[in-house]
């Protein structure tokens, strides 16, 4: 099952790829910064004006620059993505091994994680760093219930160098062992997830920055966390309201239901992810309360598990295999309903690069010199952002989601060095790009056109401001 995930997702995620369907975030992003870390530059990734762990304290990514050495190769990151997902099902099925000591329902387990929505549909949204969270959330409560310290520690080692949020489940699975284990790891835990994600957020990140505003302070609802209190408390029905909008019962249901609602038998492990889905339910932004995005991969794992401990707490062996039928047939619905696999109601595109128009467009992007500074359109940048200096047009000619949005409108200072344009033959066709066109027009005469392709067309620079 886990191979049958690993080569499904990997398979469309890298023909998406190759068929230019990959966004420049959150694709590009990563792996430009990955790329100039393998070549011992500064992860400044000029795809977002930002150093990469100012986005991010993703520091877990240096394990993945030797890859840059090896196979230096966007598409790797996205089958080390559906790998990295698909091996959760190993503590899954080892806690269940452990706990209810059947083969057979330990298997229907896995499955009820492989046919996750939330993972699937996360899993074919660019590359994030969330996707190594979810086996080392899995692995970290495997560790913790069986009792294995040096594994729950090393678990959670890497968990908190994964993201500048990450204590979210670190400090409530510290807390459990404290509680259940009686020693001095559970505390351990705490403080040391308190410790980093204080030096995360209030020390890396804003020096990073150095002085550009993080995004995710916007996303706080009632525009600070001092609104959101006095709001909780002086108003609790407007708060009512907004905890009932945008869809966000909706998503609880999805999440829940998807895991098999078994866990509500005995639910102290899948409460781990409490905190966790408490940020995505009252978050402003929209994306943290759907499951199509990689916001909703890490409490899988918790909330499996929790299916997991919770039939274990069953005495009677019918009682166990009956409610481990459920979890397989409410993971086995949901993915019908919401998944991504072959049998899904919705099921993804799977794009054919070989015989499809896109041979031609990767014959004139093989034009464009290996280091040269280019500026291109969104859905190519995942595509060429082994360099140095790439940007997602109009950037760095007029700065627009990128760096500082205080300075937006602004030339960025990259841009008398942009060698290459790779954009749409009708600038103003593209929706996205149409808002810009101005922007081309009055840089247009310092480039000629060089070669087209599949509606796209490369301009090399003739004159140097």
């Amino acid at each position: 099952m886990m191979l049958a995930y690993a080569l499904r997702f990997g398979d469309i995620t890298v023909n998406m790829l190759r068929s230019y369907n990959q966004n420049a975030y959150d694709m590009a992003i990563p792996d430009q910064g990955i790329w100039l870390l393998s070549r011992f530059q500064s992860p400044f990734v000029t795809v977002m004006g930002k150093n990469l762990f100012g986005d991010h304290t993703s520091f877990i990514f240096f394990f993945l620059v030797p890859l840059d050495w090896i196979y230096p190769h966007s598409a790797a990151l996205l089958v080390i993505q559906a790998v990295v997902i698909a091996a959760g099902a190993v503590p899954i099925y080892l806690l269940a091994q452990h706990l209810v000591k059947s083969t057979v329902l330990a298997t229907c387990f896995s499955a009820a994680y492989l046919l996750s929505p939330a993972l699937q549909q996360g899993n074919l949204e660019q590359f994030h760093v969330e996707a190594f969270e979810v086996p080392l959330l899995a692995l970290a409560v495997y560790a913790a219930i069986v009792w294995r310290p040096r594994v729950l520690l090393v678990a959670i080692a890497l968990l908190l160098l994964s993201k500048q949020d990450v204590a979210l489940y670190t400090i409530p699975i510290g807390l459990w062992v404290a509680c259940r284990h009686k020693t001095g790891v559970g505390p351990a835990i705490v403080a040391g997830s308190i410790v980093v994600g204080l030096l995360d957020n209030f020390v890396i990140i804003p020096a990073l920055l150095n002085g550009i505003p993080t995004t995710y302070g916007g996303w706080i609802p009632f525009g600070s966390l001092h609104g959101f209190i006095e709001v909780m408390f002086r108003k609790p029905g407007q708060f009512w309201t907004f905890l009932t909008s945008q869809g966000r019962p909706w998503y609880l249901w999805q999440m829940v239901f998807s895991a098999g609602l078994a866990f509500l038998i005995a639910p102290e492990i899948a409460l781990l992810a409490i905190l966790a889905l408490g940020e995505n339910v009252i978050s402003d932004f929209a994306y943290q309360h759907q499951i199509i995005y990689h916001y909703s991969m890490p409490p899988v794992a918790i909330l499996v598990c929790g299916s997991v401990y919770a039939v274990s707490r069953l005495s009677a062996r019918w009682m166990r295999m009956l409610a481990t039928a459920g979890v397989t047939f409410c993971a086995l619905w949901s993915c019908v309903l919401w998944g991504a696999m072959p049998f899904s109601d919705n099921v993804p595109p799977n794009p054919d690069p070989v015989h499809s128009g896109d041979v031609t467009i990767r014959e004139l992007i093989g034009r464009i010199p290996p280091n040269a500074a280019i500026s291109v359109a969104n859905n190519y940048v995942p595509n060429l952002d082994h360099r140095t200096w790439i940007y997602m047009f109009p950037n760095p000619f007029s700065q627009d989601y990128y760096g500082n949005p205080a300075q937006n409108g602004q030339v960025v200072a990259g841009a008398p060095s942009i060698e290459y344009l790779l954009l749409p033959e009708c600038i103003s066709c593209d929706l996205n790009l149409k808002p810009y066109q101005g922007i081309f027009v009055r840089i247009k005469s310092q480039f000629y056109q060089i070669g087209k392709a599949s509606g796209m067309i490369l301009y090399e620079r003739n004159i140097r401001p």
